[in-house]
Order: C-alpha cells, then sequence, then structure tokens
C-alpha cells in the first residue's frame, strides 16, 4: 500500500487547483495584453512560460492526487482480501451450528475524530480508515469479526468478540453524525450504528446501512435474547 500516497490524497488543497487554473488564464492574458516594444520582448516569453509552467504544474499536479481513488479502493480491496475465511476459523465457527445461512455484511469508511476526511466523486465522505464487519448468528451467540484498513499509516487491526444472547440487553439502530472542516468549510457527516448493550452498558458497536437486512438482523438479536433472558 502507498501511504504517502494516500496521505497526500487527503491532505489535497482545492484551493491550489483554483489557483494553478487562475495562473493558467493569467499567463495567456499577459501574454495578450502586454505591449510588446524593444525593452520587454524578450522577457515575454519568458514570463509567459513561467507563469504557465507554475500554474500547469499546481493545477495538473492536485487533478492527479484527486484520481487516486481508484487506487485506494483497490488497497482496500487487497488489504480485505481473505479476511472472511479467517474470521471463519478464528471464531470457530465451523464447530458451531449456523441458523442462518448468510452472515450479516457491514462496511464504510470509519467517521471518528480525523482530520483527514475528502468527499469523493460519488458523493461518499472517505476518511484514512475503513472498516469491514460481519456478525455471524450461532444458536447461542453472536459472533462478530471486524477488520479496520488503514490507509496513511502501516497495519491492519482485528477484532474477534463472542456474545452470548444471554448478555444482551438490546441492540438497536442508532442515528449518529460528526462535524468535519474540509477545505475550510464545516460538513456534517451523518450516518447509523448498530449496538448492542448488555447490563453494564456497550458490549459492540459498529457503523451501518439503516437497511432491511440490519433491520431484521437487529429484530432477530432482540428476540433471541429475550427468551435466553426468559
Amino acid at each position: 500500500m502507498y501511504y504517502d500516497k494516500n496521505r497526500r490524497y487527503f491532505e489535497n488543497k482545492r484551493a491550489v487547483m483554483y489557483i494553478g487554473f487562475l495562473l493558467i488564464i493569467a499567463a495567456f492574458v499577459l501574454f495578450y495584453i502586454w505591449p510588446i516594444d524593444e525593452d520587454n520582448v524578450a522577457y515575454i516569453p519568458i514570463v509567459f512560460l513561467t507563469v504557465l509552467t507554475a500554474g500547469c504544474v499546481m493545477f495538473f499536479g492536485q487533478l492527479m492526487r484527486r484520481s487516486n481513488e481508484a487506487d485506494i479502493n483497490e488497497d482496500i480491496e487487497n488489504e480485505l482480501r481473505g479476511f472472511d475465511e479467517k474470521a471463519y476459523f478464528d471464531l470457530d465457527l465451523y464447530d458451531r451450528e449456523l441458523p442462518y445461512i448468510n452472515p450479516l455484511l457491514m462496511q464504510s469508511y470509519l467517521y471518528y475524530d480525523t482530520p483527514y476526511v475528502r468527499r469523493d466523486k460519488e458523493g461518499v465522505y472517505r476518511t484514512d480508515r475503513y472498516v469491514r464487519c460481519r456478525l455471524y448468528f450461532t444458536e447461542d451467540a453472536v459472533c462478530t469479526a471486524s477488520r479496520t484498513v488503514h490507509l496513511i499509516e502501516e497495519g491492519v487491526d482485528d477484532e474477534y468478540k463472542v456474545i452470548k444472547y444471554s448478555e444482551i440487553k438490546r441492540a438497536s439502530i442508532d442515528a449518529a453524525q460528526r462535524i468535519y472542516t474540509i477545505h475550510g468549510r464545516k460538513v456534517t457527516v451523518k450516518y447509523y450504528d448498530l449496538n448492542i448493550y448488555g447490563e453494564n452498558g456497550l458490549l459492540f458497536s459498529s457503523q451501518c446501512r439503516n437497511d432491511y437486512t440490519v433491520e431484521c438482523a437487529v429484530e432477530d438479536i432482540n428476540k433471541t435474547a429475550e427468551k435466553f433472558r426468559g
């Protein structure tokens, strides 16, 4: 993974592109309006090329950095490859009876306290961390496996939990939001968390989509936990 390249993507300043674009325009304007005489005829091409070169470097250099999204997507996929199979073994799921064939999949950029936030071409707010999480539902527990991919620092973080239904008080989908500053402008990013609570507080939390699949999973967790509590 190209950590320095990814860091530059998040640190890219849009204002630099605008300044570069204005310098390109200014170079051509100066070239056409600057009066030519014997005193400055030798300097006009030098000034024109200098301003034009500076503008092109600033504009196209930043533009190339903004095209790194496909490379970042590939980095994420490479880091996630094989994780689902690894989680199955690490959680000993082959020795557990699974009533559901398909585990619940949740994955997204992690919204947390970070200065590295960018809005991509699809309108998605990207951060320097990406999380993939699966929930496996067994006869007596919810097994969770998550991997956090770090895009600008080395390494990944894997976390596994086995939460007994008898320990669960309730599960819910909770709305959340964070305020970030992007290019000097305050932006509110809204998202949802799937939270599992016990008697003494939060047992598990993962960002999720508020869709039918997640709603069904939450409903099943609550119903099963209620049965185990008697």
